[in-house]
């Protein structure tokens, strides 16, 4: 079930979301009339809110189905508080939406009273007292327009209709009234609008909500409002047994939307494009990281933009080659990661490991001292396939090299070995692509490979250098598995993104580093090592590990109805059984108070979308973690064969996102 409160601008993150896949659209936008809101400036040039308005409902309308309908609410004429300007705000937004496309359905008049007395009463509005010169209106209605976008019509399944016949008579007047205090009001609706002002300016009360909802939808459907305030809508919807997102730019009244909602708590989605170049690393930055290129690391920038001050110890349970640790918040730090490759471990160690001094002046001495005399033969790793993707003489020159600082302390020596090997991607004639290598013919020369590493390392040394100027790192590094091995610490924050639930497989996309380096030499060590990893694949050691998840749960009947395979099916229960099982054991060790942060992408299987970042937010909450937010970083893109048969409302789930746990 689709239930999100999204935190941001509706224009913003509308366009994050797929075509045609909400059913119904029910909002009020601000009506520019100078009220107080938490962040939002309700009084701005007429202009611009004009154009605030058409641009989001410009995008309400392509997010909506064809036989979908927009339910907008409000006063048929504002009177701005500010400038005591007014106008004929509904006839504005008709005009606008209309424009767009939307096509006039219908108009309901809804009285907005508090009691009989303030309809009935003797309230008024004065302007001027019994006199023609200037007499003003009390605003007692409001109206609900009601646009289709192509089809009148919005089909669905008579089981999913949940209006009675009485109800179903009183709602389709398009004067709608209700009966309080045993008076009857005819032609218009005596709606309590009860909720607090003191909280939100503006909030219209949830019976007229679950009208609409009931009069236009079915169970099920889609409702969408991208003026969500303290989420009445929502609220309403999730009553009703609808899906749901509301967006709004206050996190305040996003949090109060949240707190409304009793039978369900959804995550708060904050959709900020400041992170989308941060989940994955930036190789053109000439950082250490770029030196020591590693497709899956994030940017070490991330912390900066998630934490703003420096921490004493920090926690990577899925370290890679440590970018976690790379922040200046770090410099200082007690640094704990965890990894099953053993790549990933001697990459961390060659760039954390502060340099001797002395060091940098002789590995420069050596550099400029090799050549073409020092090259010796060395006999290809016992893997049948390596010969095809390393030329001979480049694999003698790249052995050569390193083995030209093995004298060196086991610090240098270690930095030029795993500087080199990570860059093999640009020697040898292979290309990382998807889950595993490709042929790809080198761009450089055999001629060129001694001057290429050569400069790589004189390049790197420099960079290394400005990094351990302040590296005041202690680093305690486990190789091993995370889900088994056992934290004897304390940490201050948490930082990870684990291997996502794609059949992603590390060892293989680094094979030929770790045939190169050693670190693998025979085929009964490569399959220890599968076995050994994060159950993400179907490499790894699958069985019948479950947890239980709502959301899980329900994504796996959906994969049982369409016959995904069973081991397929066995993999992604083990993978969140290893999550749920690391989400404890950090629970465990994190201080209270502290954050936890996961970078995570989402998965697809049959057409089912496998949204691990709720899965993992849900599993949080046994923990002893509170979900504070979860930060849309970019969207994601899946195989082609996946985006044929994806629907659209599962199109919704591409995305990597940023869990942020905080430790009660």
């Amino acid at each position: 079930m689709l239930k999100s409160i999204v935190c941001g601008d509706s224009t913003q993150v509308l366009t994050k979301f797929p075509d045609s896949f909400v059913d119904l659209v029910i909002t009020s936008p601000p009506y520019n009339a100078g009220h107080d809101y938490d962040i939002y400036d309700d009084n701005v040039e007429l202009e611009n809110y004009y154009d605030m308005l058409s641009s989001c409902f410009k995008e309400v309308f392509r997010v909506l189905k064809d036989d979908g309908k927009v339910c907008i609410n409000v006063p048929f004429a504002i009177k701005n508080m500010k400038t005591k300007k007014v106008h004929f705000l509904a006839t504005q937004i008709a005009s606008i939406v209309n424009d767009i496309g939307f096509k006039d359905f219908e108009m309901i008049t809804w009285h907005k009273g508090k009691s009989i007395n303030h309809f009935q009463g003797n309230n008024t509005a004065w302007g001027s007292w019994k006199s023609p010169s200037c007499p003003n209106c009390r605003p007692m209605c409001e109206a609900v327009m009601v646009f289709y976008k192509n089809e009148k019509s919005h089909k669905g399944l008579k089981e999913d209709i949940d209006i009675t016949s009485e109800e179903f008579k009183e709602y389709t007047k398009n004067s709608w009234y209700i009966i309080e205090n045993d008076v009857l009001y005819e032609d218009i609706i005596c709606e309590s609008n009860t909720a607090k002002k003191n909280i939100h300016p503006a909030p219209y009360p949830l019976e007229l909500i679950e009208r609409l909802i009931k009069l236009y939808s079915y169970k099920n459907d889609v409702i969408l409002d991208p003026f969500n305030g303290i989420g009445t809508t929502t609220h309403a919807a999730c009553n009703l047994s609808r899906q749901f997102i509301g967006i709004d730019l206050s996190e305040k009244y996003c949090d109060i939307a949240i707190d409304r909602i009793k039978t369900y708590h959804p995550n708060l989605f904050i959709y900020n494009d400041e992170f989308k170049g941060l989940v994955n690393s930036d190789l053109n930055e000439k950082t250490l990281n770029h030196f020591f290129p590693y497709k899956e690391s994030f940017n070490p920038n991330i912390l900066k933009y998630l934490e703003n001050s420096k921490k004493k110890s920090i926690l990577d349970p899925f370290s890679g080659t440590g970018s976690s640790f790379m922040s200046n918040l770090t410099n200082d730090a007690i640094c704990y990661a965890f990894d099953t490759n053993p790549l990933s471990i001697e990459i961390i160690k060659a760039k954390l490991i502060k340099l001797d001094v002395n060091s940098y002046k002789e590995i420069t001495n050596l550099v400029n001292s090799f050549n073409v005399n020092n090259i010796n033969k060395y006999a290809f790793p016992e893997w049948d396939p390596y010969c095809k993707y390393a030329n001979k003489e480049k694999y003698d020159i790249v052995q050569s090299f390193i083995n030209y600082f093995c004298n060196l302390d086991e610090k240098s020596y270690r930095f030029i070995k795993y500087l080199v090997i990570s860059n093999l991607q640009e020697i040898f004639d292979y290309k990382r692509d998807g889950n595993g290598i490709k042929y790809r013919k080198s761009k450089l020369s055999i001629d060129n490979t001694i001057d290429y590493l050569k400069q790589l390392v004189i390049d790197s040394l420099s960079e290394k250098k400005k990094f351990d100027k302040s590296n005041k790192r202690e680093i305690n590094i486990c190789f091993g598995s995370s889900i088994i091995e056992n934290f004897d610490f304390n940490v201050d924050i948490a930082i990870t993104s684990p291997p996502y639930c794609n059949m992603f497989d590390y060892l293989e996309v680094y094979k030929m580093e770790l045939w190169t380096s050693g670190l693998i030499s025979n085929n009964e060590q490569w399959k220890n090592y599968k076995k050994s990893a994060m159950r993400s694949n179907k490499n790894s050691n699958i069985n019948d590990d479950d947890v239980y998840s709502n959301i899980l749960e329900n994504r796996i009947l959906r994969l049982e109805e369409k016959s995904t395979d069973v081991r397929t099916i066995k993999m992604i229960k083990n993978y969140f059984y290893d999550m749920n099982s690391l989400l404890e054991k950090v629970s465990k060790v994190l201080n209270h108070s502290s954050k936890f942060y996961i970078v995570v992408g989402n998965s697809f299987y049959s057409g089912v979308s496998i949204p691990s970042d709720e899965i993992i937010a849900e599993l949080a909450y046994n923990h002893n973690f509170k979900v504070n937010k979860l930060i849309i970083a970019r969207k994601l893109s899946t195989s082609s064969q996946q985006q044929s048969i994806l629907e659209n409302s599962e199109r919704l789930y591409l995305r990597e996102t940023i869990i942020e746990l905080e430790r009660l």
